[in-house]
């Protein structure tokens, strides 16, 4: 537990059991630390037997979801269910709650962190069939195959219609490819960030240019990118309508890549060849999904490669795909909330 947990834990601890005695507790709760994790669970809340309420991080948070039309009030929140995209165990740090978890990203991407992780919830929903057996042979004893929820993303009218929007902004050149940069978080040591963010202001000239960053990414280059003159700025929300809209992602090691590979399109990554969580495996498989560059002088040449062999790798992405996502056909939302249902009704919550 972080140090804010031991100093919130002893009147969290009252707070708690009074709702309780006084039956004011929130039937389930979901943890929201940041816009990107109600993308995770947007899908998911429709098919929810029981009352639910969303609890941001902070009033920030919060109220970023709130213009989105999303009902969403900041920490705390004194729930009997808490369910999250996060190991946010500090801010909830009572052993009576029940707590399930789910991903924010795709990890195979990652080498997942330690077991115990994992098994400090009573119910982990991986996503696919392959990770959830992955991580049962790395000790984790609480995973189930989840789906996907945010897949469903993709096949939202909301998002298509978003994604069509975009093309239609005069800046945007119908007779141009679309290239989606995407970086993961710079103090990983898995990103590429610095071999593509200065190239930015000429590649514009060529191309429509979407930049998407993680979360976590240093406040300088944020700055940096929305400085730049020519190029669209991929908010959480926006994101997948910005992928519908891109005809190629170029990347490092980010998840983002599951969800293109998940649209069969074309991957381009600058390769990263070191990070303590980057394993052999996860090196092999992004090389089977993508094409790998080492600097911008090679992206033309990567590009073209694409445009005269339009399915180059496609066989490839699909082998991986049922990796991700396993062999689910239908809603991954409704796959996740049927399985919240079942644990909610054996555990009579």
């Amino acid at each position: 537990m972080v140090f804010s947990g031991y100093l919130i834990k002893g009147p969290y601890w009252v707070f708690w059991h009074l709702l309780r005695w006084l039956g004011k507790l929130d039937d389930v709760v979901f943890y929201v630390d940041s816009e990107q994790d109600y993308v995770v669970i947007e899908h998911i809340l429709p098919h929810l037997n029981k009352p639910f309420r969303i609890v941001a991080r902070n009033e920030k948070v919060a109220k970023t979801l709130r213009k989105k039309g999303v009902d969403a009030r900041a920490w705390p929140a004194f729930p009997r269910l808490l369910i999250m995209a996060r190991h946010a165990f500090h801010r909830f740090p009572i052993a009576a709650i029940k707590k399930i978890g789910m991903n924010h990203g795709i990890y195979h991407f990652k080498k997942m962190i330690r077991a115990e992780k994992y098994n400090a919830f009573d119910l982990y929903l991986f996503i696919s069939e392959a990770e959830a057996q992955q991580a049962k042979e790395y000790g984790v004893s609480c995973g189930v195959a989840g789906g996907c929820p945010r897949k469903d993303t993709f096949s939202d009218p909301h998002t298509i219609a978003a994604s069509q929007k975009i093309k239609q902004q005069d800046s945007f050149d119908p007779q141009k490819k679309t290239l989606l940069f995407t970086a993961t978080w710079d103090r990983s040591g898995l990103s590429a960030i610095n071999r593509w963010i200065d190239h930015l202001p000429q590649l514009a000239l060529q191309y429509n240019v979407f930049v998407s960053l993680h979360p976590m990414m240093s406040q300088t280059y944020f700055e940096r990118v929305l400085a730049i003159p020519g190029i669209q700025f991929a908010q959480p929300h926006m994101l997948p309508a910005h992928m519908l809209a891109a005809d190629l992602l170029i990347s490092d090691t980010s998840s983002v890549m599951a969800e293109f590979c998940g649209l069969d399109k074309p991957i381009i990554t600058f390769r990263v060849d070191s990070g303590k969580r980057l394993t052999k495996e996860i090196k092999e498989m992004i090389q089977d999904i993508s094409i790998g560059i080492e600097s911008v002088d090679e992206l033309g040449g990567a590009i073209e490669q694409y445009t005269q062999n339009p399915g180059l790798k496609s066989d490839l992405r699909a082998r991986w795909n049922k990796v991700f996502y396993g062999e689910h056909k239908g809603s991954h939302g409704k796959k996740a909330a049927a399985i919240i249902n079942n644990y909610i009704a054996k555990n009579q919550l």
